[in-house]
């Protein structure tokens, strides 16, 4: 479903929010081919979301959907060496040497991930909070030069933050990390069949992912480069991200990571890092579609900061805030699927899951579970108030994933956006530009497929009637 929206102010109905229909029916083996090559959200059926352990049969094999809190937390955290990614999809981030954490599997995934945990653990992340409120100034003060009513996609506006964030916490002050940031945020874009199906030799020129995977092997030299000035003794810039990587150690053997092994990982986490960089514009448009919410953020944001900057100490105060990203990523999860393939045979939820049996968890289908939520397709922060969040199972909620599988640049990146939206919400108000089309669309991660067109009002401004 592709919606403009109307807002609501509280008293009305709640708005429509933009999704895909969802077929009535269990998609056929080439209906799913199909629609999910075109987006994934699409072939979601309606019992997906009544039933929190769904198996079908396709032309490839067996599936099973997981949307059970005890499922995911068996498939996700307590069997979790059973059920490795698909092949396909680590091929797809099989950068050089292969192992990147996205598609390491067994000891050589648990080696990086020892060894890359503490730099970007929570005191790596509180040292970059005042660079990321800096920018985020920064980008107020751009947006505030804007002519009045003009549009902006605020996907591209967004993009330009946080490669430039991303940037200096990968390298400092070195600019010429941005652009090798910004060619990784687009990979690896829309997948094709050839992703699926390996290619023979003779056959590779119809691979349309190729080109992508060849541009991002292309930027090793650049890594080597950055990497092999901070192995210097001499080397006297800021103990930034490449830097910290360079130095890390895996805790159990106090092994480092060769250079392949950390120009995969650079790559990795520069494919990643702009992964909830879409948040933003979710974000806003629920804002936008409900002034109430808007009202109680502005409300805490005055409260608490009283028109100045944010600081680290700040963030934590912002309650409301948190909530309300959480709820956004609840409704429009960064990573809307996961795939797993059965390694040996397993029992999840009762059910035996056969060898080989590909396994689905999908935050798009187990966030809007019409079991595991109240009115699931519906804004509600108040979900997420610290006395409701401890009623749910933490497993109901996985925008990141869960388990030692969270996504390792989780919490910079929740950091960013509390930052981010703290410095622009007490300044401006975002607004769904007339005419605009939102519509959700998913390959590896979920973005508006139209882009997320908005007017930006100050909000000194006179406000909108409701």
């Amino acid at each position: 479903m592709a919606v403009t929206g109307e807002p609501s102010g509280g008293t009305g109905p709640a708005p429509v929010l933009a999704m895909p229909p969802r077929p009535a029916r269990p998609l056929s083996t080439w209906q799913l081919l199909r629609v999910a090559l075109s987006n994934t959200l699409a072939a979601c059926d309606e019992e997906l979301f009544e039933e929190l352990v769904v198996e079908r049969r396709f032309a490839w094999g067996r599936v099973i959907a997981i949307s059970d809190p005890s499922g995911i937390k068996r498939v996700l955290q307590d069997n979790l060496d059973n059920y490795p990614r698909l092949d396909a999809i680590r091929r797809v981030f099989e950068f050089g040497s292969g192992t990147g954490m996205l598609c390491a599997e067994g000891e050589a995934w648990w080696r990086h991930r020892r060894a890359l945990n503490p730099t970007l653990d929570h005191r790596a992340v509180l040292a970059e909070t005042p660079m990321l409120i800096e920018l985020a100034q920064a980008l107020a003060g751009h947006l505030a030069g804007l002519p009045a009513g003009q549009q902006v996609n605020i996907g591209e506006m967004f993009t330009h933050l946080v490669t430039r964030s991303t940037g200096r916490v990968f390298a400092g002050d070195d600019r010429g990390i941005d652009p090798v940031v910004q060619r990784l945020g687009h990979f690896p874009g829309k997948y094709a069949l050839s992703d699926f199906v390996p290619l023979p030799p003779g056959l590779r020129f119809v691979d349309r992912g190729r080109q992508s995977r060849a541009e991002a092997r292309a930027l090793h030299p650049q890594f080597d480069r950055l990497f092999g000035e901070r192995r210097q003794p001499s080397y006297a810039g800021s103990r930034d991200l490449l830097w910290r990587m360079v130095h890390a150690r895996d805790r159990q053997t106090g092994e480092r990571l060769t250079g392949p092994e950390l120009e995969d990982e650079a790559l990795t986490l520069g494919s990643t890092a702009v992964t909830a960089l879409q948040v933003y514009g979710w974000l806003w448009y629920l804002l936008a579609l409900h002034p109430g919410a808007e009202d109680r953020l502005h409300a805490e944001l005055d409260a608490v900061l009283g028109g100045r900057a944010p600081t680290p100490q700040d963030l934590p105060r912002l309650v409301y805030l948190r909530q309300v990203i959480d709820e956004t990523m609840r409704l429009y999860p960064p990573i809307p699927i996961m795939l797993r393939r059965a390694a040996a045979a397993d029992v999840v939820c009762g059910r035996r899951v056969g060898r080989r049996t590909i396994v689905a968890v999908m935050p798009w289908v187990v966030h809007r579970h019409r079991r595991l939520w109240a009115s699931p397709d519906r804004f509600d922060p108040e979900r997420f108030a610290p006395d409701q969040a401890t009623r749910r199972s933490r497993f109901a909620y996985l925008p990141f994933s869960l388990g030692p599988r969270v996504c390792i640049g989780a919490a910079l990146a929740l950091t960013e956006i509390t930052a981010t939206v703290a410095v622009l919400a007490q300044r401006f108000r975002f607004r769904l530009a007339p005419g605009a089309v939102v519509a959700p669309i998913a390959w590896t991660n979920l973005r508006p497929d139209l882009g997320m067109r908005m007017t930006i009002e100050p909000r000194d401004a006179p406000a909108r009637p409701a």
